[in-house]
């Protein structure tokens, strides 16, 4: 009994490996849907769990903002995408607000250094 599964197995092996390519233009979809056929139903949550968690990583890193905050703005929101843009406007904000800060300070430092001046006199 050990012996026929084996061939059967090594059958249906053979089989997937010599299977003829679609065409160029219905590959695309052949090939999709093969590869979803072939990932155990068990397994769709956590493929999808680490997709997610690899895609938050990466707007992490190209936004400047921790994971967490991602996550945060995520549950709140109804799509990954709609998450994207408010992401991307934060970082803008984000940016407008450190310039503003940065004008402010280094405005403030040169009244204080003018001051200075003026006393020095």
């Amino acid at each position: 009994m050990h012996t026929t599964t084996a061939m059967m197995l090594q059958l249906t092996f053979f089989k997937d490996q010599t299977r003829e390519q679609p065409s160029s233009s219905s590959a695309t979809t052949s090939k999709t849907s093969a590869t979803y056929a072939d990932i155990h139903e068990g397994d769709i949550a956590h493929f999808a769990q680490v997709g997610f968690e690899a895609l938050v990583q990466l707007l992490a890193n190209q936004q400047g903002f921790q994971a967490d905050v991602i996550r945060t703005v995520y549950k709140y929101l109804t799509s990954y995408e709609e998450t994207v843009e408010v992401i991307e406007e934060m970082r803008e904000a984000a940016e407008e607000r450190a310039v503003a800060e940065i004008l402010s300070r280094t405005e403030e430092d040169k009244e204080d250094s003018n001051d200075i001046k003026s006393e020095d006199e």
